[in-house]
């Protein structure tokens, strides 16, 4: 049987744990460090980005700033996480060989979730693995996994929510919380649980860890020896130490660059979200730097930056910019697991045609705020769109038509301003009420022979249904919403069903830009 050490260390900071990770799968890669189970504590708090995420975007550094919460970033990938005292994180830290593999897979991800499936069961949680490396109780997330590599060693790691602080962690990552009700704090939980909301109590710590590593001694035949760090796994972590303190680290990811031309575009698959931002230089037609962000899990680590880097300065042409990337993908210069280079073109694509747009003279700062399916800004503008889409949750909650197809056009809400615009021209407007009203409205609007429309929808809407606007094929222009939308408010699931109750507002400028384009065609 395969002996393993057991390390168990005191919790530490947020930049203590980066290093250590860093320190122990680096020795590992390199066949200097044994095979390890790792049980790991923050203190203080700490929220975490994943390694290809921006602080900026995720987080709310004020308020963490505030409460004592640390802020750092992962060396693995994934989302941001809020991670108090009372959590634990596990890792495995160990031989490729081990497992037979050089790629993560998803098969890979189950394997590695078992153990703890395992010990959940023996707290009396029954669990189950959920792709692409979720574990769930009745679909609830209770454990949130990544991972990551060096040379030969693989580091997977994840978190065991024993308690959950709802309110601390809306208040810690960028979610606007200050408009949120009680009740949609609440609704929180049905995304996620933990220990305690399952048991009805907290287990102590040490009789978790006990089941988590009588979970994986089981699932992967091994044996494991608590054990202490190395001399050698001891000066390197110091040696890395003062790097994970460091803003170069914890900002390296930082698309907003404060420069004039940027374009951004996203594409969401069932693998994760792929966001481009790109600096351009339009007149010199070059891409001065781009940002490839995101919450997937890539492979090797830097690949995705030595994609940036092999972009970065290249002359600004689709054909050309999309074979670079191609070439990164079929040379296996980067794996994705459950992504290929399809979900990295077609955020690629979205970005060219914003940049289309801005040659037609429409402002660079509405072009990021329009998106288009099946056709071209110019093409669909061409076809002189007749139909305009607004949204039901534009209205005012208290409006007695909210949740109907109609707009009295009374002038209280934004709804009614954009229900104006479109009959001034000739347009007409329907208020839509949820996704299957949107749908049925476009198959409603084929059968019509109508060529083209111009609706009015958040950017995660769009991006999440990126493939459902296609395959409708129907050429359409979207228009951005402002403000705090559905999924600002975590409240996705309900406008999906046409229930959410807080209201948003349309970008009556852009709106007002994009129909008149439309009607000069």
């Amino acid at each position: 049987m395969n002996m393993w050490r057991l390390l168990d260390t005191h919790p530490m900071t947020a930049a203590e744990n980066m290093a250590l990770d860093d320190a122990l799968v680096e020795l590992k890669g390199e066949g200097r460090s044994p095979n390890t189970i790792h049980f790991l504590q923050f203190k203080p708090r700490a929220v975490l980005v994943g390694f290809h995420q921006a602080v900026s975007e995720e987080v709310r550094p004020e308020f963490c700033e505030s409460r004592g919460i640390e802020v750092n970033r992962r060396i693995t990938g994934g989302g941001a996480i809020f991670f108090d005292e009372s959590q634990l994180g596990w890792e495995v830290i160990c031989d490729k060989a081990f497992f037979g593999v050089q790629i993560p897979h998803a098969g890979l991800f189950r394997r590695l979730c078992e153990p703890v499936v395992v010990a959940l069961a023996r707290l009396g949680v029954q669990a189950e693995f959920r792709p692409r490396n979720d574990i769930e109780v009745q679909g609830r997330k209770i454990s949130g996994t990544g991972g990551t590599e060096s040379g030969d060693a693989f580091l997977f790691q994840g978190t065991m929510l024993t308690d959950f602080d709802v309110d601390t962690m809306l208040r810690s990552l960028r979610i606007p919380i200050e408009k949120l009700k009680a009740k949609e704090v609440d609704s929180v939980k049905e995304r996620v649980t933990c220990l305690k909301w399952e048991l009805g109590y907290t287990p102590p710590l040490d009789e978790i860890k006990q089941a988590v590593a009588e979970g994986f001694e089981q699932v992967l035949g091994i044996r494991l020896e608590p054990g202490g760090l190395t001399a050698e796994e001891e000066d390197l972590f110091h040696r890395k130490l003062e790097y994970y303190r460091s803003p170069a680290w914890i900002n390296q990811v930082n698309p907003r660059v404060g420069k004039k031309d940027v374009i951004q575009a996203a594409y969401k698959s069932e693998a994760g979200m792929v966001r481009f931002t790109l600096v351009v230089n339009l007149a010199a037609k070059r891409l001065r730097d781009v940002y490839i962000t995101g919450d997937f899990l890539s492979f090797p680590t830097r690949a995705l930056f030595d994609m940036e880097a092999a972009l970065r300065g290249a002359r600004l042409d689709r054909t050309h910019i999309e074979k670079r990337i191609t070439d990164f993908f079929e040379k296996g210069l980067i794996t994705i697991p459950g992504m290929d280079r399809d979900d990295f073109l077609k955020p690629v694509k979205l970005a060219f045609e914003k940049i289309a747009i801005s040659e037609l003279g429409i402002p660079l700062e509405h072009c990021n705020r329009i998106s288009v399916t099946n056709g071209t800004f110019k093409s669909i503008i061409e076809k002189k769109p007749t139909v305009l889409l607004l949204p039901y949750c534009s209205k005012l909650p208290s409006c007695r038509l909210r949740y109907m197809k109609g707009c009295s056009a009374c002038g209280k809400c934004t709804t009614g301003d954009a229900w104006e615009i479109g009959k001034s021209h000739h347009m007409k407007t329907i208020c839509i009420v949820s996704f299957e009203d949107l749908w049925a409205e476009l198959m409603r609007m084929k059968q019509r022979g109508v060529e083209a429309y111009i609706g009015c929808c958040c950017q995660p809407f769009f991006i999440k249904h990126f493939d459902d606007f296609e395959r409708a094929e129907l050429p359409g222009i979207l228009l951005d919403i402002d403000n705090n939308t559905c999924y600002d408010l975590d409240q996705a699931k309900e406008a999906y069903a046409g229930t959410f109750t807080s209201q948003t507002d349309l970008d009556m400028d852009l709106v007002g830009t994009v129909v008149k384009a439309a009607e000069n065609g």
